[in-house]
């Protein structure tokens, strides 16, 4: 059973360490890495952009009710076209993963996940996302968030 004080560690430290690893390619639309909070139906969100290359990124999610935990570690496919509106960047993604539950009898299961991210500028990033998780029956969560991009 996790404790509040080590499930928050735990979630920073999947963000950090993700991001910490990140290689970005100096080419790409996508060679930016954020940490950032935000909320979801679930509660408060601590989540993360960590680039692997031009098109893959780690986005862990750490969320919590301060009750009950849960993490999302998905691998998504960055779009490398931007929709663009002038200056303005939408910047979509999909993905697959896993959610790791603290609560309950069924704690692991597979993740889908799909949003994008908008660059409000060079440092700050808004993101949102949709998740579809399979842990003993379907459940549907998203996440809204800003953070700051490194």
């Amino acid at each position: 059973m996790f404790s509040l004080r080590n499930a928050f560690i735990a979630g920073l430290t999947v963000s950090a360490v993700a991001a910490s690893a990140a290689q970005a390619s100096a080419q790409s639309v996508n060679d930016y890495n954020y940490i950032g909070i935000g909320g979801s139906d679930e509660g408060f969100v601590i989540n993360g952009k960590a680039t692997l290359n031009d098109q893959l990124s780690i986005r862990p999610a750490a969320l919590t009710e301060f009750d009950d935990y849960t993490f999302l570690i998905p691998v998504t496919y960055d779009f490398n076209s931007p929709a663009q509106t002038g200056e303005d960047k939408v910047l979509p993604f999909a993905g697959g993963g896993v959610r790791i539950d603290t609560e309950g009898g069924e704690n692991f299961g597979l993740l889908l996940t799909g949003g994008a991210d908008y660059r409000i500028t060079d440092k700050w990033v808004a993101n949102g996302s949709a998740n579809v998780s399979f842990i003993g029956e379907t459940d549907f969560d998203f996440i809204l968030g800003v953070g700051y991009s490194f």
